[in-house]
């Protein structure tokens, strides 16, 4: 079965000029069926999918739901989050217990690493002026300056490897040995890999051979993220969409139907009453809050806060009056703030300017006190 994002076919569907009878007759599926698709209470089969799309002239991932590994409300992995959960689980090693695991996992002596290590430099290749080996991995070292290993995360990068998602490991060599400048998560992850496989099977690692010494790797390690620009909420939420991933599908559903423009949505909505910018925090009231998050955002449109320039739509005032209705209930909230909070001016005056979240809580409960 396959999980689709039935809105956007009902949306395309309506785009083609067809009624779910006349798709479902092309298609040779029941009417009550394709009602069922765009309701999301059943999932198609490949092949009526299949057969949707053909007749809609798209492509299946324009309305396939993308399944990823990662948990985005989160921000980590769904391996490394039932991992880290699970009892007795050592979700941190140092560096010198690392290197400790690591030697234990070779089966060369120290001779045949060295003999390896040396054909792999005679057989060294360069590109864009960076000079690259493959080497087995357990002939790599971690220096004691290294990062603590994240178990859970090479865990998880073993299970879903695939080499064009990373960059060549760095290395650089002090006495005929291999030590990681950057990348060690992806040895160690490698290596557990190897594991699992017949030696005749098993994976040589890629790597960037630096010409430095270790202190200028150690410095080449603090910068790694130098130059390099971390995406933005605004670019997950896009590349979300895109790939139509649940989390995002279901937060641009909620705040589009109460007409609520979000800040890196490229469709523009007419006259909306406010913006909303995504972030994870908001997403997880989406998926875990829903309803209580929908009560906000009509208190808020009624109190005419979204009347204001500055957005009441931001995740503090979510917070806050999620936190009121737990301790005084939605009716006597909704009721109180009605009476004595109402308006773009007050917002304006009395809530917006304020940074604290206790602060804006302490102001409400004072008005719904009275």
């Amino acid at each position: 079965m396959c999980k689709i994002n039935g809105k956007k076919l009902a949306e395309i569907r309506k785009e083609n000029g067809l009624t779910q009878a006349q798709l479902a007759k092309k298609a040779g599926i029941s009417e009550t069926m394709i009602g069922f698709y765009e309701q999301e209470r059943n999932e198609p089969s490949p092949e009526n999918l299949k057969k949707i799309c053909m007749i809609l002239k798209i492509k299946q991932g324009e309305i396939e739901v993308f399944e990823t590994d990662y948990n985005f409300l989160d921000s980590e992995g769904k391996l490394t989050s039932v991992l880290r959960r699970k009892d007795g689980f050592i979700r941190y090693t140092s560096p010198e217990l690392t290197q400790k695991w690591i030697e234990s996992k070779r089966k060369d002596s120290e001779q045949k690493m060295k003999t390896e290590i040396k054909n792999a430099f005679n057989s060294m290749f360069s590109f864009a002026g960076k000079k690259y080996i493959q080497i087995n991995p357990t002939y790599i070292n971690i220096p004691d300056w290294q990062r603590d290993t994240d178990n859970a995360k090479t865990t998880e990068i073993a299970e879903n490897f695939e080499n064009a998602k990373f960059d060549p490991i760095k290395v650089y060599v002090v006495n005929e040995m291999l030590f990681v400048a950057d990348g060690a998560h992806r040895v160690i992850a490698v290596i557990k890999m190897n594991l699992l496989l017949p030696a005749d099977e098993q994976m040589k690692i890629l790597v960037e051979v630096l010409d430095c010494d270790e202190l200028e790797a150690a410095r080449i390690f603090l910068g790694q993220k130098s130059g390099k620009k971390n995406m933005t909420a605004n670019d997950m939420y896009r590349a979300g969409i895109k790939a139509n991933v649940p989390e995002y599908v279901h937060f641009k559903e909620l705040f589009e139907k109460y007409n609520i423009q979000i800040s890196a949505e490229n469709h523009l909505l007419d006259n909306p009453v406010g913006k909303v910018t995504p972030s994870s925090a908001i997403m997880r009231l989406t998926e875990n809050n829903r309803e209580m998050l929908e009560n906000i955002i009509c208190l808020m449109k009624k109190l005419h806060w979204s009347g204001s320039d500055k957005s009441a739509f931001i995740l503090r005032n979510f917070q806050t009056i999620k936190k009121l209705y737990s301790n005084f209930g939605i009716e006597k909230v909704n009721e109180k703030l009605l009476a004595n909070c109402k308006g773009a001016v007050y917002y304006e005056s009395k809530i917006f300017p304020v940074k604290s979240n206790a602060e804006v809580y302490d102001i409400l409960a004072e008005e719904i006190a009275k």
